[in-house]
């Protein structure tokens, strides 16, 4: 069983708060159906695109693929033993999560096609109001933000762009109609995006040249198709309830790796990959353009067995720069390298540290998010911001999940948020997070990072343009597990709903 887990007995409420979720991904699918469970229905899910699955929906490029063992990347209380490889592949899970909508009855909660623009808190009625790009305004007692950190594409400024004659996309807004057979691509980017797309399209590609500025941690993918055998003991009562356990605490187990006491042991897992690189790429530029100058595990530990072996083909270049300026037949690097291009697929990330930046978000007194969070996103438990009453996030900021799986945390998030809406409709009003216990929260949170690998100053999406970490969660799972067990009414201010004023006789 894993731990920091409660099964209460569901509540049946007298009068539920309205609850608006944005996003039917893993966090808000996960808040939706653990209010369902709990047999609150007053809520309705706002989703952009026309399915549901988050980043499951919209990474749709070639060789997309969990890093995460599929028993594990899957919720606890809808485990499917019938997957078809160790690591799910994108179509797979997202067929899973639109299961999941349907056999909870979710589907009819969802409003798809609608994208939200703007979210605004009145104090006087103690509601949000949400406006979405087709004109539409919905008003919520709760509002829930299950946007996800990897939902907005990054695609540098870099001059030159427009002038490119050839076809250029990010890997999450993957063109299927983009014949890739005989031409010259450049994948710019080195993250986990490019080491699956880079591999599943090279046979197809004239030539293939990777630009990454910052090349990662690249260590060995266990993977394999599910064969028959397996399939049959995973049908066996019980079975993938052991299984998932038993791999959530494989994983659990390495949290302590992070901490900087362990220095020496991921030097030698570095100095190990080093020699690893050295002797599949035997071509000394590409070796060194492949081999990362930072600490090893400061940055997201990246999963493939195919990556360096397609780096060596005679038909791939690799280079270790920036891009700096687009011309109309390719590239510059900052090195003055110059590649030539049909096509252009940048690889590069999300905006991870702007969390919610698509949305105008005001709180309290008509304050901003982006106000709020002028030094970089931070939340109570990653999940709530003083002066933005009754606004919950799943994934929020310094909740990402490298050790384990983040399945984990946004169903303990969602478990948490389900008993705020059962509070307020025992106390009506509104709820606001107490400034003190927010900011000693997160005070003690970086304190924490300091002493861990994610500070060694890598690069990467952590981090902020001050070097302050946004994104990940500090302690073990298990740890998080027991913060977001019960949720504590004293770490809230309690507000009721302003009265109308009386009107004269």
């Amino acid at each position: 069983m894993v731990p920091g887990v409660t099964h209460a007995d569901d509540v049946r409420m007298s009068r539920s708060p309205s609850v608006l979720i944005i996003g039917a991904g893993f966090g808000g699918l996960a808040a939706a159906v653990e209010l369902k469970r709990h047999g609150i229905d007053t809520f309705t899910v706002l989703e952009r695109a026309d399915h549901v699955g988050g980043v499951w929906q919209a990474n749709a490029y070639p060789g997309a693929a969990c890093d995460v063992p599929s028993i594990i990347y899957q919720f606890s209380f809808a485990l499917n033993g019938n997957w078809k490889h160790r690591y799910g592949r994108q179509e797979e899970i997202r067929d899973y999560l639109d299961g999941v909508a349907r056999d909870f009855g979710i589907l009819p909660h969802i409003r798809f096609d609608t994208k939200v623009t703007a979210a605004t808190f009145s104090e006087d009625s103690g509601q949000w109001t949400v406006e979405t790009e087709g004109g539409d305004t919905h008003v919520a007692d709760v509002l829930v933000c299950a946007t996800g950190q990897l939902s907005e594409p990054a695609i540098p400024p870099i001059p030159g762009l427009d002038t490119f004659a050839g076809h250029h996309m990010h890997s999450a807004e993957w063109d299927d109609s983009v014949d890739l057979k005989g031409k010259r691509v450049a994948v710019v980017g080195g993250g986990a995006s490019a080491i699956q797309l880079v591999p599943a399209i090279v046979d197809e590609a004239e030539h293939v040249t990777v630009v990454q500025r910052d090349p990662s941690w690249i260590v060995p993918k266990y993977d394999w198709k599910v064969g028959a055998l397996e399939r049959a003991i995973m049908k066996i009562p019980g079975v993938p309830r052991l299984y998932h356990d038993a791999m959530w605490w494989w994983f659990e187990v390495r949290y302590p790796m992070v901490l900087d006491r362990f220095d020496w042991l991921r030097n030698g897992w570095a100095a190990m990959r080093r020699r690893h690189i050295r002797k599949v790429i035997k071509d000394p530029q590409k070796a060194a353009a492949a081999t990362p100058d930072y600490m090893f595990g400061c940055n997201r530990l990246l999963l493939s067995s195919d990556w360096y072996p397609t780096l060596d083909r005679d038909d791939v270049d690799v280079y270790a720069e920036a891009v700096t300026e687009m011309t109309p037949t390719g590239l510059v690097c900052a090195d003055g390298t110059t590649v030539d291009a049909d096509v252009v697929v940048w690889c590069t990330g999300f905006k991870a540290t702007e969390y919610l930046s698509p949305i105008d978000i005001r709180g309290r007194g008509g304050k901003h998010i982006r106000e709020a969070w002028n030094d970089g996103p931070e939340a109570y438990l990653g999940l709530t911001t003083p002066g933005f009453p009754n606004m919950f996030m799943s994934y929020g900021p310094n909740t990402g999940s490298l050790t384990n799986t983040i399945v984990y945390l946004v169903e303990r998030q969602a478990h948490y948020i389900r008993q705020a809406v059962e509070h307020l409709s025992r106390t009506g009003g509104w709820i606001d997070v107490r400034p003190e216990v927010h900011d000693g929260f997160n005070a003690r949170l970086q304190d924490r990072l300091q002493h861990t690998s994610f500070t060694a100053g890598c690069p990467g999406w952590y981090t902020t343009d001050s070097g302050k970490v946004t994104t990940v969660w500090v302690g073990s799972h298990i740890e998080y597990g027991h913060r977001t067990n019960v949720f504590d009414p004293v770490a809230y201010e309690q507000h009721q709903v302003r009265e109308p004023a009386a009107t004269p006789a």
